[in-house]
């Protein structure tokens, strides 16, 4: 009977296991959030073109972040117009997640950074078959309740005046060819009377 029982004892730690070996491969199923992040300019662009940093920080510090954040933040370089996104933030457990999106503004002393200020919120929940989790993330900007698709930061710089288009060559050639003739006819006439001159002394 004992032994009956060992062997039961067995196939009860072996199914164990065997549940316990299953499980990583949920961790391919993580939801994640991976938000959008457009700079658009205008006015006179600066030449190169300039590196504008947004960054992605979390409300609380236990909350997930992307991988290459710092003490709860990250931060994202885009230079010049473009369009980029941050790393994906991926989830294991049911919750509320908020963070704050927002521009560090710049040294340019031509420009006007914007400094909207965004919030992300990430809910994660139960599929309704329990099969797993998903993600419902909604960004908004504090000034504003409308949800947005991505975060977007205008940034204008001033215009500079248009300058004198410089004069070419071409326009004082006119005078200085003037110039050149009268001083060869000048040069001519003295030449020709001085051997006139001569001849008539001979």
């Amino acid at each position: 009977m004992r032994k009956w029982l060992n062997v039961f004892l067995a196939l009860v730690m072996i199914v164990i296991c065997s549940m316990t070996m299953i499980l990583p491969a949920y961790a391919a199923e993580l939801p994640g959030v991976s938000v959008p992040v457009t700079i658009s300019l205008s006015g006179t662009l600066p030449y190169p073109a300039e590196d504008y940093m947004v960054v992605l920080k979390a409300d609380d510090s236990a909350y997930p972040m992307p991988e290459g954040s710092v003490d709860g933040a990250y931060s994202l370089t885009i230079t010049g117009e473009d369009t980029e996104n941050f790393p994906t933030i991926t989830y294991d457990r049911v919750g509320i997640y908020t963070y704050t999106v927002y521009q560090v503004a710049g040294t340019n002393q031509k420009c006007t950074y914007d400094d909207t200020v965004y919030t992300l919120m990430v809910t994660i929940s139960n599929k309704e078959d329990y099969s797993g989790l998903e993600a419902t993330a909604v960004l908004y900007p504090d000034s504003d309740g409308d949800k947005l698709p991505g975060a977007e930061f205008a940034n204008k710089y001033k215009v500079d005046p248009p300058s004198d288009t410089p004069k070419t060559g071409d326009e004082s050639s006119p005078l200085l060819y003037a110039v050149l003739i009268a001083v060869s006819m000048g040069v001519i006439v003295t030449l020709f009377l001085t051997r006139k001159s001569k001849k008539s002394e001979e």
